[in-house]
């Protein structure tokens, strides 16, 4: 049981640790360039953005796997 614990976090905590640099760095971003208190229009920022960028990887891996099962 203690074995499938750790494979488990293994897997899950360098997910998060993505998943908060996705969200992080534009929210970020978006408070240096607007400047003021961070608040939650640059969290809102970071997480459209974030979505974004998962949606296009996504829609590329699909693109590229279904060529690639073409035979193309």
């Amino acid at each position: 049981m203690k074995q499938r614990i750790w494979l488990v976090a293994r897997g899950f905590i360098p997910l998060l640790a993505v998943l908060a640099a996705l969200i992080g760095v534009p929210a970020l971003l978006a408070w240096l360039i607007g400047g003021g208190p961070f608040g939650w229009l640059h969290l809102l920022i970071g997480v459209g953005v974030a979505a974004g960028l998962i949606i296009i990887g996504g829609l590329i891996l699909g693109w590229a796997l279904g060529k690639r099962l073409k035979g193309d």
